[in-house]
């Protein structure tokens, strides 16, 4: 900033736009940044909003048909039918057949996804929707098994997507496989196998809107079982569906992987009871929207208005500069030279209005000089006769204590007792007050208060007695005047004075550490009542500062409390402690360097 104010005018304009253009396009990028992130994270949170859907639907799809593992609980026949032995008759073979067909092609009916339901019991009986094939629909679902889990009583086991007929027509199917356990004795009772219609859950995700550079798939432990994108579904191999297992375990489900050589950010959903990978992957390039484009083509034209302002600026600062700098030159010789010979500046009609408006009010401000000149010389004969003045007061001071010094001079003459005691201390009070600033050493305060104190025992006479334990290290400790002297004054009026016999006072001073004092004032007296202290503690801490006029003897505590805190800061100021009876403490913290500013 000081070599910019050492510039030239014009420098100082031109630096100021290019200044201005630097910062918008700071701020221009800024907001570029800014929208591509947040176009990022609304794509990403729309992407999570559509895994949340299509995990649901595939979540309500199972849980359609994990209801098969309880067909046994359910229905007491079917229980029945499961568990029978091997000795039943023909008759019953066949009702029993005819029972299950018909329940298992009715919970097929309730379910569209659902194509063959068959239930093979743990002594070998096969039972099914379409009975024909059902041994051969058993062997084939377990030539596809991708994962068994038959340890656990709740456990489901699932199939890759595989090629199979039913009733002679081809389907893409899946096969969920659920075990049969009688719960009381965890006995195995057989299995259910559902075979699902993959080929209409595939033309359910293909029929989802997709942004373009946006697709999805499915993996599960072989490979991709679903593609909206089959071209690119081709391009994910053995390496890149490791990269994507990898975001989803240690990732966070989200990554970077390059795909058909383009970056695409890939966010990973796993589906662990059916071990499925739910993958969305969004090519880079489409964030770039076109509102973000708009965002672009908008920045540059914004950057080409500020060149263009740039260069009309310039033709301004030129036109403005020149009869500034004209100015400039008349004004640098008005200072050098003598105020009589002070010029006027030229004001011309082709200047710019406010240079012709500062023009006229540099000559008005010549004309004023002159004024000035003479105002200046009466201000001085002021400060003159102000300066006789307080040197007047200053002697009146002095005229003061030299009267009490000639009253006690007079006194001892004529030997009048105890009136040279109090005209010496009062004397010695008074030049304490008036010599020096607002500080004083600790020892000179302490030789202040033995004026005091010598006046209050001719008032008080065998009524107190007075005791100092003083830290020798803190005689020439610098603190504020007249802060022991009011404190000792309440202590004697209000402390020893009620007391009918004689009192003690105690002045002691120590350092609590390296930085900080304490100065005490303790009294045997009669103590403070303990409303009254709760009121003077309370004005201390200045809560009830409005209401202080009330305290009566707690005003030249709480004055004393208000120089210290002004003077040294909050963290400085007046304990008060009291016991009915008992007499009263008073402590004083102050910092140990207390040299005045």
């Amino acid at each position: 900033m000081k070599k910019l104010g050492k510039m030239s005018f014009q420098m100082q304009l031109t630096v100021s736009f290019l200044g201005c253009l630097f910062v918008s396009v700071i701020i221009i990028l800024g907001c570029l940044i800014l929208n591509i992130r947040e176009t990022e994270q609304n794509s990403q949170r729309d992407i999570e909003r559509q895994d949340e859907q299509w995990a649901a639907e595939l979540d309500f799809m199972m849980a359609a048909i994990d209801k098969m593992r309880f067909l046994h609980l359910a229905d007491d026949e079917v229980k029945r039918i499961v568990m029978g032995s091997e000795d039943r008759g023909r008759d019953i073979k066949i009702a029993d057949e005819q029972y299950m067909g018909r329940l298992l092609d009715v919970l097929c009916t309730t379910n569209s996804d659902v194509l063959r339901i068959t239930v093979v019991t743990s002594s070998g009986d096969i039972y099914g929707n379409y009975v024909e094939d059902s041994e051969t629909s058993v062997a084939l679902a377990k030539e596809h098994l991708l994962y068994e889990n038959r340890n656990n009583i709740s456990g489901m086991s699932v199939t890759d997507v595989y090629e199979g007929t039913i009733n002679l027509v081809p389907y893409s199917l899946l096969t969920f496989q659920y075990p049969l356990y009688e719960l009381t004795r965890g006995e195995s009772l057989g299995t259910v196998y559902v075979d699902m219609n993959f080929g209409a859950m595939r033309e359910r995700f293909d029929a989802l809107e997709y942004q373009e550079g946006w697709s999805k798939y499915i993996l599960n432990g072989k490979g991709v079982i679903y593609a909206s994108d089959q071209e690119l579904g081709t391009e994910i191999g053995a390496k890149e569906q490791e990269k994507i297992r990898e975001f989803a375990e240690n990732g966070g489900g989200t990554g970077r992987l390059e795909i058909g050589g383009e970056t695409y950010a890939v966010y990973v959903k796993y589906l662990e009871s059916l071990d499925w990978w739910l993958v969305q992957c969004v090519r880079r390039s489409s964030f770039i929207s076109g509102e973000m484009r708009r965002i672009y083509l908008l920045a540059f034209w914004i950057i080409l208005l500020l060149c263009g302002q740039i260069c009309v600026g310039t033709l301004v600062i030129r036109q403005i500069s020149a009869p500034i700098k004209a100015m400039s030159h008349v004004m640098s010789q008005a200072a050098t030279k003598e105020r009589k010979e002070f010029k006027y500046l030229e004001c011309r009609e082709e200047y710019p209005k406010e240079v012709r408006e500062i023009a006229l009010g540099y000559n008005a401000m010549i004309g004023r000089i002159h004024e000035n000149i003479i105002r200046e010389y009466e201000n001085e004969l002021i400060k003159k006769k102000t300066e006789l003045q307080m040197l007047q007061y200053q002697i009146n001071p002095h005229f003061l204590y030299n009267t009490l010094n000639i009253m006690s001079s007079i006194a001892r003459l004529h030997e009048i007792p105890y009136i040279p005691d109090i005209s010496e201390s009062l004397s010695g009070i008074f030049f304490y007050n008036v010599k020096g600033g607002q500080v004083a050493s600790l020892q000179e305060e302490l030789d202040n208060l033995q004026n005091y104190i010598r006046i209050q025992r001719i008032r008080f006479p065998e009524k107190f007695e007075v005791s100092y334990e003083i830290e020798e290290t803190l005689r020439d400790c610098r603190i504020l005047k007249f802060l022991m002297q009011p404190l000792v004054e309440n202590a004697i009026n209000h402390g020893i004075a009620g007391k009918r016999r004689k009192g003690k006072i105690l002045i002691r001073a120590k350092r609590i550490d390296e930085e900080e004092a304490e100065i005490v004032i303790e009294d045997d007296g009669v103590g403070i009542p303990p409303e009254k202290l709760e009121s003077l503690q309370d004005m201390l801490r200045e809560k009830e500062a409005e209401n202080r006029e009330e305290v009566g003897d707690g005003i030249g505590i709480r004055n004393v409390q208000m120089r210290i805190r002004n003077y040294y800061g909050p963290p400085y100021g007046i304990i008060l402690e009291s016991r009915e009876g008992c007499g009263t403490k008073i402590r004083i913290i102050l910092p140990v360097s207390g040299e005045e500013e």
